[in-house]
């Protein structure tokens, strides 16, 4: 439809007007164009800064995806690790299983070892028994057989310095009973001479003490000990307080060391060492015991 020339006139006015006033011109362009439209450049630069938003935000994944796979892949070489290190804990876990078995083992061994040892302890503790009550009986045969000898041939040994008193038992036990009687000596003192290996009362016959009658308590022993060195000492003082000149005397085929028999000499003892009687010379010996 073609415009009058009024309507011709009034557009271009309109126009005009608008070109003079761009404040109208905006506000017209707001009434008669969408909002969109409006902002169409704002929404252009919106656009381009999502696009590279986008870019970055898809670099950025791209990144941590890469890191994710790479995660993954050390992960997987860590599981590899693990499972090699769990292979290996169980290769120990079963070597020290078996060790501990063999451990076992050894240990049950020992223990049946422990007492095969404590019974062949036990057979040799019974062996020494056996052996120390056969060397006992060896021994004490020995010595009855020693003192047998020295009682039976006395003067054989001794005659050269004592000779035998004439009814010599019955007056040494009456004496002896007498020492009883006056509680001189206990009884378990007597029990104690009783008991002594020999006691031989005889005269003396040679040296300043010649014709003197003495009393020899002997103690006999295949092996001569210190201990038969003390009954002989204990026994004659026992004697001498019955009353008795007594003298200790102990024999023996050997004695347990040299420095038993000195010190027995020193003690005042006649001693005998395989027949050898030291001192040879006895007034020195029955001095000391006449005090």
């Amino acid at each position: 439809m073609a415009l009058t020339k009024d309507q011709r006139a009034l557009v271009e006015a309109i126009l005009k007007t608008l070109r003079e006033e761009p404040a109208l011109l905006e506000e017209l362009r707001r009434l008669l164009v969408p909002e969109i439209v409006v902002f169409l450049p704002d929404l252009r630069l919106i656009a381009e800064r999502q696009t590279a938003l986008e870019e970055r935000l898809t670099r950025e994944l791209n990144a941590v995806w890469d890191a994710i796979n790479a995660l993954r892949q050390e992960v997987a070489g860590l599981r590899v690790e693990v499972r090699g290190v769990a292979e290996r804990q169980e290769r120990l876990e079963q070597r020290q299983e078996r060790l501990e078995q063999r451990q076992e083992q050894l240990e049950q061994r020992m223990d049946r070892l422990d007492q095969r040892m404590d019974r062949m302890e036990q057979r040799q503790d019974r062996m020494e028994r056996r052996l120390q009550r056969v060397e006992t009986d060896v021994g004490q045969l020995k010595s009855r057989v020693q003192e047998t000898t020295y009682r039976t041939n006395f003067l054989d040994f001794f005659g050269f310095w004592v000779l035998s008193a004439e009814d010599a038992p019955r007056r040494l036990w009456e004496r002896i009973d007498d020492a009883l009687n006056q509680n001189l000596i206990s009884l378990d003192e007597f029990d104690e001479l009783r008991r002594a290996d020999l006691r031989w009362l005889g005269v003396l016959r040679r040296g300043q003490f010649v014709g003197q009658e003495v009393l020899i308590v002997a103690e006999f022993s295949w092996t001569v000990r210190s201990e038969d060195v003390e009954r002989a000492l204990r026994r004659t003082e026992i004697a001498r307080k019955v009353g008795f000149w007594a003298v200790p005397l102990v024999a023996g085929e050997d004695w347990e060391s040299e420095e038993l028999k000195a010190e027995a000499l020193a003690k005042g003892l006649i001693c005998v060492d395989n027949g050898k009687v030291e001192p040879l010379d006895w007034d020195e010996v029955l001095t000391k015991w006449r005090d």
